[in-house]
């Protein structure tokens, strides 16, 4: 589950990750409780980060470009991505090919204006990710055959659940606020 490495890193948000080649380290060395969900999710964090680069955690949860990069590769890139940019003027639409999503999104957060919201989804329709500046809760649910990781304020949070919960199937919804454990809301389906 995303939400649980996201809190991982929340909880430990001065640590370092760096990856060389394909060994990811952690400085300063975290408690056991978050090397064991961290190593669950190595392959996703190695994928993140673009090769001898040395992160905080912090910066990866706070810049909403590199965010989306870790959670894409925690989804599943394998197709081309749409990526949405919302900010002054009319939303912004680029394709990002396969294979360039953490270098692509990388660059974005250094080159780009820091939009108020970003949408990341693949161009199959598999998943889909939602972050708004000022977000206070994370969703994840899936619904419909499509995965959803949602950043959204309290108030978009619960009308977004309310509304799929009226046209859409709901199953494995969980919700997770920063400093909290994340916690599901329903199960999966049987």
């Amino acid at each position: 589950m995303a939400l649980d490495l996201l809190h991982a890193l929340h909880e430990n948000s001065g640590l370092y990750l760096y990856r060389v080649r394909d060994r990811l380290g952690l400085a300063p060395n975290p408690p056991e409780e978050v090397q064991l969900t961290l190593s669950r999710h190595k392959p996703v964090l190695l994928r993140a980060l673009e090769e001898g680069e040395r992160v905080e955690a912090a910066v990866l949860l706070r810049n909403p470009h590199r965010l989306l990069a870790l959670l894409a590769h925690a989804l599943g890139v394998e197709s081309a991505l749409w990526l949405t940019l919302y900010g002054e003027g009319d939303p912004r639409r680029y394709l990002v090919p396969p294979g360039n999503t953490t270098p692509y999104l990388a660059w974005a957060a250094r080159n780009l204006p820091r939009p108020r919201r970003l949408h990341l989804g693949p161009t199959t329709g598999e998943w889909a990710v939602d972050w708004w500046e000022g977000w206070e809760v994370g969703l994840e649910a899936r619904a419909g055959g499509t995965r959803y990781l949602l950043f959204l304020p309290a108030l978009e949070a619960q009308a977004w659940l309310e509304a799929a919960g009226k046209g859409l199937v709901l199953h494995e919804v969980s919700v997770w606020r920063p400093g909290e454990a994340p916690r599901p809301l329903l199960p999966a389906a049987a």
